[in-house]
């Protein structure tokens, strides 16, 4: 059985009345302290929340006018990028309207290659001597030679304005994507600037202030649009220069091509002048030649007659000679009439001799003469048929030129209203002989 521990009765307190009075009053202290140290927080605590609260206002009014400033700029910039945009591409319409003036002359330019081209097919076809290097061949080398340098300048000009216009339509939509941008991003402020404390949209997103969601500094932002307006505006100068030069091109090119094509009329008409004139005294020479042969022939006929008047008296001479040599013994003398009969016959036919030689002369005249006559008429033919090619189809396809040059007289292309400028101003009086050739020409041929 276990033991029983005996209870021992408590003891008193061991603290004085003094002690107890003195712990009383130091929790008192103690009470007290927490007291105005929990109301100088309860204050601090006031004061915190209104200054915070003060502060928070002030911050999201200051964010509120950031953002009101923000969208300021933004509009701003977008209307100077919209404005450059509707400039670039006002210029660029302009610019592509010339490109086609342009492509039109280059397909129009092809109407006086196609002429020269044919003048140089049918010279071809000249024939012996007049198969000759000159003037108009030089001219109308010089003419194509012009018409290929015109050509290739324009295509030239076309390519730089056709790759200007690819280039201003890529500027033109970086205008375009940061005109987009602006506008998302005016709307995204104007949606942050509307918020405030009692709307529907907020929410807490924690974390969202320590996302890395910047892609671009205020200097790179401007900096950005400013580069594409940049590149817009120089894109605008250089479209300008490339329509400056295709106006001057269409212009200069015209008065330089017009002015070729005259001066190779010019060599034809000399070229068939001279032609003229050369078949003028080949006629001249022929003439006076087939008159020269025809006094030969009277000629060669008297010869002819002569020697055969000849042929009696020689006859006579030696039959007398004949009879005389029966003559008997001693009577067949020298005597005078023996010797004159003989004179008389070598004199006969002496003159026989001449006769036939001068006759011979005469006949190797003549075929000279008929050689001569053949080749002058052989170089007749020959100017006939250079004649024919130049005046009857070169020039007479050149002198239609300046019309059949325009595709229509209504055509309002820049090409075709300068060819018909040129041709009322600088070529009146070209042209009216011009006409006036050509109608001679249409009546001959009607003839």
């Amino acid at each position: 059985m276990r033991n029983k521990v005996k209870e021992t009765p408590p003891q008193s307190t061991p603290y004085s009345h003094a002690e107890w009075a003195h712990s009383n009053l130091a929790n008192f202290r103690e009470f007290e302290d927490a007291k105005h140290r929990s109301q100088e927080i309860r204050n601090q605590s006031v004061r915190l929340v209104e200054d915070r609260d003060r502060r928070t206002a002030r911050t999201q009014d200051d964010s509120t006018k950031r953002l009101n400033e923000r969208a300021f700029d933004v509009t701003n910039w977008r209307r100077e990028l919209q404005r450059e945009h509707d400039a670039l591409n006002e210029e660029n319409l302009r610019l592509c309207e010339w490109t086609k003036q342009l492509d039109h002359a280059i397909q129009q330019i092809q109407r006086p290659q196609d002429v020269v081209n044919m003048c140089k097919a049918a010279r071809e076809y000249r024939i012996g001597i007049d198969m000759v290097k000159d003037a108009v061949e030089i001219s109308l080398g010089n003419e194509d030679k012009e018409i290929k340098r015109i050509r290739d300048g324009m295509k030239q000009i076309e390519a730089d304005s056709l790759s200007q216009m690819k280039t201003n339509e890529i500027i033109m939509q970086a205008l375009l994507q940061d005109l987009r941008r602006k506008d998302t991003a005016l709307e995204i402020d104007s949606n942050c600037f509307e918020l405030n404390n009692t709307a529907h949209e907020i929410a807490l997103h924690p974390g969202v202030n320590k996302a890395d969601t910047i892609k671009s500094s205020p200097q790179s932002w401007c900096k950005y649009s400013d580069k594409n307006i940049e590149d817009s505006t120089n894109a605008r100068f250089k479209s300008g220069e490339l329509r400056g030069n295709i106006d001057g091109m269409l212009s200069v090119s015209c008065t330089e091509l017009m002015t070729s094509w005259s001066n190779t009329n010019r060599t034809f008409k000399e070229r068939i002048k001279e032609t003229e004139e050369c078949q003028g005294l080949l006629n001249k020479h022929l003439d006076q030649l087939q008159q020269e042969i025809a006094e030969l022939d009277e000629h060669i006929n008297i010869l002819k007659s002569s020697i055969r008047a000849k042929e009696n008296p020689l006859k006579v001479a030696e039959t007398r000679l004949t009879f005389r040599a029966h003559r008997p013994g001693v009577e067949a003398c020298d005597d005078a009439p023996h010797n004159k009969l003989i004179e008389e016959v070598d004199e006969i036919m002496d003159t026989v001799s001449q006769l036939h030689s001068q006759l011979r002369e005469s006949e190797s005249a003549k075929e000279q003469l008929i050689k001569a006559r053949q080749k002058l008429r052989e170089d007749l033919r020959v100017k006939e048929n250079s004649l024919r090619i130049d005046s009857g189809k070169c020039l007479a396809g050149r002198l239609r030129f300046p019309y059949n040059q325009r595709c229509s007289r209504k055509c309002t292309y820049r090409w075709c209203q300068s060819i018909a400028a040129f041709i009322m101003a600088k070529s009146a009086d070209g042209l009216h002989l011009a006409d006036t050739d050509l109608r001679q020409y249409d009546a001959g041929h009607a003839a």
